[in-house]
């Protein structure tokens, strides 16, 4: 796996499938095991994935500020302009000037937090044409009244939502409405003529991160309709 240095940032980079400089390029915030699980899941769809290290992820990822969702864990921070503007701005660039690439498309594809960030990206961002919240964070405080009320920075040409079918049962109030928010921005999307999948997946939050990430990446790259 090659290693880079981006905005500050490691990135780890693998490739899914056989590459060229016109394939499209996927950021996630996948551990390198994981993003090399990943691509090895993925060998019939070409694509470049880049795994951003990122260690702050209540900072780096929330929309705004919030109190934090477990006792003993970090408030959030209200990071995901800023952030969302380092990728586009500096990362982004720094990266395809390196590996002197042109990706036909770029995604944005996200775990837990990440997700979040990735649904949120369709309002503040055109970087990104294709977006996966994979059990994203959207019980986030705030977040359906936000998804209904704010037009998009660019439509996603592709969006992929997805849950495990016992996310629901959290004993955490706040956490327990995460299905019902992430269908609802998957149907206000669909209902703005963006082409969103929805999947329930079984299991919990951390159940088989790689393998559903694969599904969300093989819809995004236009497999599996």
């Amino acid at each position: 796996m090659q290693t880079l240095e981006a905005a500050g940032k490691t990135v780890y980079l693998a490739e899914a499938g056989g590459c060229c400089a016109e394939s499209p390029l996927l950021l996630t915030f996948l551990s390198p095991q994981e993003a090399t699980e990943l691509a090895d899941l993925l060998p019939d769809v070409p694509m470049r994935l880049a795994a951003v290290d990122e260690p702050d992820w209540e900072a780096s990822f929330t929309p705004w500020s919030a109190p934090r969702a477990f006792k003993g864990g970090a408030d959030f921070g209200g990071g995901a302009d800023a952030y969302l503007a380092m990728l586009e701005q500096k990362l982004l660039p720094q990266l395809e000037t390196e590996l002197a690439i042109k990706p036909v498309w770029r995604g944005l594809a996200g775990f837990s937090l990440g997700g979040l960030l990735a649904a949120y990206a369709a309002y503040r961002s055109g970087a990104f044409s294709r977006l996966a919240a994979v059990s994203a964070s959207l019980w986030f405080d705030g977040w359906p009244e936000f998804a209904a009320a704010h037009a998009f920075h660019t439509p996603p040409q592709r969006a992929y939502f997805s849950v495990g079918d016992t996310e629901k049962n959290s004993r955490n109030p706040r956490l327990a409405c995460v299905e019902e928010n992430i269908r609802a921005t998957a149907e206000c999307w669909r209902q703005r003529g963006v082409p969103a999948k929805f999947d329930l997946n079984p299991g919990g939050h951390v159940n088989e991160v790689a393998r559903r990430m694969a599904r969300a990446v093989a819809w995004l790259a236009g497999n599996g309709d």
